[in-house]
Order: structure tokens, then sequence, then C-alpha cells
């Protein structure tokens, strides 16, 4: 897509040449929630770990200051200081106040948006980026959500010259690096890559999240509504290079067990 092609946004974070810089160069929003706690305690350790160029401005977004206090007092614990110190931001926001989300993506050049389901709570966090010159990734693995915004504010975020990047957590992220490590360690041309997924579960047996549970549900019982979109934006299907592999299971072969 067009949005995926652009250079990358200037330091004013999409406002163009004399715009003034923004006080934040990286936002978490949600971050007191289950999976941007730990994306906090992770960009922490980036930020005080030498690996970036020069110190990282960066916040914490959501709706309660108290929790993303405690948030950065436990990323702060885990990674053995006394605390982040005065550079991580808060902000409050929240996803039904479009107002708070726009004053959010006004002072930071990148949101990390870790609030779920995205096909409920996604889009007012989208829109407000792009519309206020912020970049916006999240780790939605829901395609519904992601191609149906691929779709309303591509054309905005490249005029805007921001960026709008979802599944960039564990539904691409590994399947990528692992099918590139292949291909760079393969002698010969990669025409398929078949992947297996294992989870191990501890004494107490296994969970999945609330979130996520409702992403794969939903995502499921709206496949039609998937189809009709992927008509609308017309992208033509991947070729296939040398063999196709054959799918080693059918529909009818995977189920799923509530214990409640």
């Amino acid at each position: 897509p067009a949005a995926w092609r652009r250079p990358l946004p200037t330091a004013a974070g999409g406002g163009g040449a004399g715009a003034p810089e923004r006080p934040y160069e990286l936002v978490v929003f949600g971050a007191s929630g289950f999976t941007g706690q730990f994306v906090v305690e992770e960009v922490a350790r980036a930020a005080g770990g030498g690996e970036l160029r020069g110190a990282l401005r960066w916040a914490v977004a959501g709706r309660r200051r108290e929790k993303l206090q405690a948030v950065l007092e436990r990323a702060a614990e885990r990674l053995g200081k006394a605390a982040l110190g005065a550079e991580v931001g808060v902000l409050l926001c929240d996803v039904g106040d479009a107002a708070s989300l726009a004053a959010a993506a006004r002072q930071t050049r990148l949101v990390l948006n870790c609030v779920g389901p995205s096909r409920f709570f996604g889009e007012p966090v989208v829109e407000a980026c792009v519309e206020n010159g912020a970049s916006c990734i999240d780790v939605s693995g829901e395609p519904r959500f992601l191609e149906g915004m691929y779709l309303q504010y591509d054309g905005t975020a490249a005029e805007k010259g921001v960026y709008v990047i979802g599944s960039c957590g564990f539904d691409s992220i590994p399947a990528d690096l692992g099918v590139l490590y292949t291909r760079d360690k393969l002698k010969g041309t990669l025409t398929a890559v078949e992947s297996f997924l294992t989870v191990q579960s501890g004494p107490e047996g296994s969970c999945v999240h609330d979130g996520t549970w409702k992403s794969a549900v939903y995502g499921l019982a709206d496949q039609d509504n998937l189809r009709k979109l992927r008509k609308r934006i017309g992208c033509a299907p991947v070729p296939v290079v040398g063999a196709k592999l054959k799918r080693r299971y059918k529909k009818q072969d995977l189920c799923f067990t509530i214990r409640n």
C-alpha cells in the first residue's frame, strides 16, 4: 500500500517543514492494559539500555493516572531501577473521548496502540493519529480492522506523511522474521514456507486473554463481511511460485473448548 512506501515522517511528526517539534517521540496508549504493561517495560528497557541514538522522549497514555503510574513503577522495579525518570510523561485520554485522543496525538510523532479488540476500539485512535499528523502502530491481528483502516485512511495518511501499520505483534513479526531468515539461509529460491505453532502450558493449564478471545470469535463470525471488504480494495492475489503447498488441516478439524 502507498501508506507503507512513503518517506519517513519529519522530526515534527508529519507537520511539514518549520512545524514545532513535538514533546514526545513515542506514546504508548493503553499502557496499563494486559499488553500495554509489557510494551512499557520493553520501551523502558530499550530507552535506558543504550540501544537508541540519544535519549528517547516518550510517554504512557490511558484513562487513569494512578494505573499508569503503577505500570511505570512496575517496569522500573523489573528493570532494577528506582524510577524511570521525569523523561516519561503521563497523558490521560480515552477512546470514547475524541478530543483527548487528538490532544495526545498532537504531542507525539508515533502512537503505539495497545487497546483492543481493535474492531471495537481501534478506529478512533487511527483517526486521531492521521488527522493530527502522528503515525500509528498496533499489535492487531484482526483482518477486518486492518484492511478496513487501509481502505478508509490510506489516502489521508499519505497526504499527512504518516504511517498506519498493524500486525506488529505475535500475528506477524515472528512469522515475517522466520520467512526472512529462511530466505537468507536457503541456497536457492524460496517459494513457500510451512510453519507450525506449539503451545506449552504449565501445571495450571493454559488460558486466552479476554481481548484475544473476543478478537478471534468476532473475526471468525465476520468472514462474509471481510470478503466483501477485500473485493472493494481490489488487490490481486499474491502469485504462487513453484509448487503450492497443500493445507494439512480442514476447518472442521479445528475446535475450541471453553472451561469456566
